[in-house]
């Protein structure tokens, strides 16, 4: 028989809840597993001081994929939003100018192709439409907004029936 000391092994208690509260509660993972390295962090060679370790670089490097796969989701749905938002533009003018050709043929019996004659002047602080009256008689019309810019390829019509249609809808 050896008269040796043996040194016991530190429990892996602690550094094992580490791992787990990491995917389940982050922050209390990060704090597990920090107290874990600090209270085995003297012991060489033990389980523990590994899966101590092991739980810090998990806690700190598992939110990176997380945070990656938030932003392949939200941003292809925030860049659909965005293009519907400035599709408002041409529907908000092509109901302006709806009311001015119905202004107009209620002066004068007829439609116009003429903007100026219209008195229509679109609104937005950055038009992104073209604007343009594209057929007029005394009893129908058909106005169009076209896309320019980043809305390029956009095509709204409105007619004598307020019928707004999106002829081509870039957004999709």
């Amino acid at each position: 028989m050896s008269n040796t000391p043996q040194t016991e092994q530190p429990s892996v208690t602690l550094p094992v809840l580490a791992l787990v509260f990491c995917v389940l509660f982050f922050p209390i993972g990060v704090i597990l597993s920090i107290v874990s390295i600090v209270k085995f962090g003297s012991a060489n060679g033990s389980t523990a001081k590994t899966l101590s370790i092991i739980a810090l670089v998990v806690n700190i490097l598992l939110p990176l994929p997380l945070c990656g796969v938030c932003a392949a989701v939200a941003i292809p749905n925030f860049v659909k939003f965005q293009c519907r938002s400035k599709q408002s533009e041409a529907r908000h003018n092509l109901k302006q100018l709806y009311v001015g050709e119905e202004g107009f043929r209620a002066e004068h019996g007829r439609y116009d192709s003429d903007l100026a004659a219209l008195q229509f002047t679109p609104t937005g602080t950055q038009v992104r439409y073209v604007y343009s009256v594209l057929s007029a008689t005394t009893e129908a019309f058909v106005a169009e907004a076209r896309g320019t810019g980043d809305m390029q390829g956009d095509v709204w019509t409105i007619s004598q029936g307020n019928d707004l249609t999106n002829v081509t809808n870039r957004c999709d």
